[in-house]
């Protein structure tokens, strides 16, 4: 009977011993050697593709307008290259060409903090007071630019830089047609169109440009910038929308063939 009892208790201590065992590997979790046990997170982008990104707003009714250059190099952000633009000349805006200084100051700060931080939502777009409008621009401009190199969708310029001109072949009533075209990074971004008198005459002097001051009617003066902005806004004659443009055919017709005779030395 005794050594009955004392098996049964051996028998049970094993028991025991095996169960204590099992369970203590099944409760050991696995370890993912592959997980950090750091608690540091970090913020995902999205990937940029290599290129350059080019974006040109429409001309404005005081006849200047932003346009911005983003470049991508190995999934990074080389750089950006935002300005305003006069269509009249195609020249950036600088204390040469524009009386605002607190606009010029605002983008030269909003260009160099994007540059050095690379994150739009980085910028302290009060860091310089005034020109509310340009970090506006600003804002929505390079925010297109990063949409677009996220996409892929590379720029592609349509004409080689450089400044084209044309002349009218022959005078109308005293006054011969010429044009400028700037453009730059394959974009037109400047028409200069002229009438220059040819001869002396009532109150004009030989090279003279037609002006309001020397000439009377007034509807050609209204046209000019309508038809430069539409080329510009367009980047080119084709498929032009002239249905809001009423007046001074002539003129309107003239700038569009000599835009066309000047860009045909930039393709």
């Amino acid at each position: 009977m005794k050594k009955r009892i004392m098996i049964l208790i051996l028998s049970l201590a094993v028991m025991v011993t095996i169960f204590t065992g099992c369970g203590k590997k099944e409760n050991g979790l696995p370890v993912d050697e592959s997980k950090s046990n750091s608690n540091d997170t970090t913020e995902v982008k999205d990937n940029l593709v290599d290129g350059i990104y080019l974006v040109k707003m429409p001309v404005s009714d005081h006849g200047n307008y932003p346009m911005a250059k983003l470049e991508v190099k190995d999934g990074e952000i080389l750089s950006l290259d935002y300005n305003e633009y006069l269509a009249d000349s195609g020249e950036a805006k600088s204390e040469s060409n524009y009386s605002y200084a607190e606009g010029l100051a605002v983008i030269k700060d909003l260009n160099t903090q994007f540059n050095d931080k690379k994150d739009l939502a980085a910028v302290d777009f009060d860091a310089v007071s005034g020109a509310t409008h340009t970090k506006g621009s600003f804002k929505e401009v390079t925010q297109i630019l990063l949409d677009k190199a996220a996409k892929g969708e590379v720029y592609t310029g349509v004409y080689k830089d450089g400044v084209y001109e044309a002349k009218g072949k022959e005078p109308s009533h005293g006054w011969l047609s010429e044009v400028k075209v700037r453009v730059q990074d394959g974009q037109i971004v400047g028409i200069n169109y002229a009438e220059v008198a040819v001869e002396d005459s009532d109150g004009v002097k030989k090279g003279d440009i037609k002006s309001t001051d020397n000439y009377s009617y007034a509807v050609p003066f209204e046209v000019i910038p309508a038809v430069q902005k539409l080329i510009i806004d367009n980047n080119g004659t084709e498929n032009l929308n002239l249905d809001g443009i009423t007046g001074a055919t002539n003129t309107r017709n003239t700038i569009i063939e000599l835009v066309d005779e000047a860009l045909s030395l930039a393709k």
